[in-house]
């Protein structure tokens, strides 16, 4: 579940006006723990341990959907408070929230064109 709540974050942070080749992003939960997860342009995520995901983004909603692989696939949709004029460059934070109420914050830690 972990996994859903950090690659849901990364909406906010890739929200800018054009994907790199990838973005990295640290996601922080409300219970404090803090992951990495690596954003393809492609729609792919990867993240600590191997663990791999899908997404799609709803720009208008500011909403992020990830589908995490397994034997029972498991989606998570997040909806992010992206700053006005958010360009989605290297140190930007954005505050999200999960469908089921939980909170964290998603900062943007790399691009990789």
């Amino acid at each position: 579940m972990k996994r859903l709540l950090i690659v849901a974050s990364v909406a906010a942070l890739v929200a800018g006006p054009a994907l790199a080749s990838s973005t990295s992003v640290e996601f922080t939960g409300e219970d404090g723990v803090a992951q990495v997860w690596k954003f393809k342009d492609d729609g792919t995520a990867e993240g600590p341990e191997g663990a791999t995901a899908t997404y799609t983004w709803d720009e208008e909603g500011k909403k992020l959907c990830a589908t995490f692989a397994g034997d029972e696939p498991q989606t998570l949709c997040a909806t992010f408070e992206v700053a006005e004029g958010s360009a989605g460059a290297v140190g930007e934070v954005a505050p999200y929230t999960l469908d089921d109420g939980r909170k964290g914050t998603s900062k943007i830690v790399a691009k990789e064109e």
